[in-house]
């Protein structure tokens, strides 16, 4: 016996869509996203020590465990106005030398479907484009999804 073809098509698996994960956290009014796989830890405020002569979006090294780390102002790189003085440590660069990306709030990680992952547009208000790699479009606000190798540029 042969089942009607909405019967088969309705026993086929669904197709899942291709998702991606992102570490999400707060600068200023903005909601920034980067890539799980780009991320080695997340960490409360750490001791920063000044470093000398050092350029202005380096807040100085933080020590990780025996670890030195530049630690940089996510904020003063990427062209905004920090409006907290606490801050989070993200750490990223798993192939590179880490260092540590300074945020003002954690937020979720979220996956997102690849189709909702769009190319960003010319002109953000507040934010030096050249960082960003691309936006989502979320229900309440634009997820800036920033370009890691861009940051990490002199």
């Amino acid at each position: 016996m042969q089942l009607p073809a909405t019967e088969t098509e309705a026993k086929k698996p669904a197709l899942t869509e291709e998702t991606k994960l992102f570490i999400t956290f707060w600068l200023a009014d903005f909601l920034f996203a980067l890539p799980v796989e780009e991320v080695v830890e997340i960490n409360r405020s750490l001791d920063i020590t000044p470093v000398p002569q050092a350029p202005s979006f380096v807040s100085g090294i933080i020590n990780l465990r025996g670890q030195i780390l530049t630690a940089i102002d996510l904020a003063k790189r990427i062209g905004l106005k920090r409006e907290k003085e606490a801050h989070h440590n993200v750490i990223i660069g798993r192939d590179e030398e880490p260092l540590s990306l300074l945020v003002e709030q954690v937020g979720d990680v979220v996956e997102i479907p690849l189709s909702q992952i769009e190319e960003p547009p010319e002109v953000i208000e507040g934010l030096d484009v050249q960082f960003v790699k691309n936006v989502s479009k979320l229900p309440d606000r634009l997820l800036v999804i920033l370009d890691v190798r861009k940051i990490l540029e002199n």
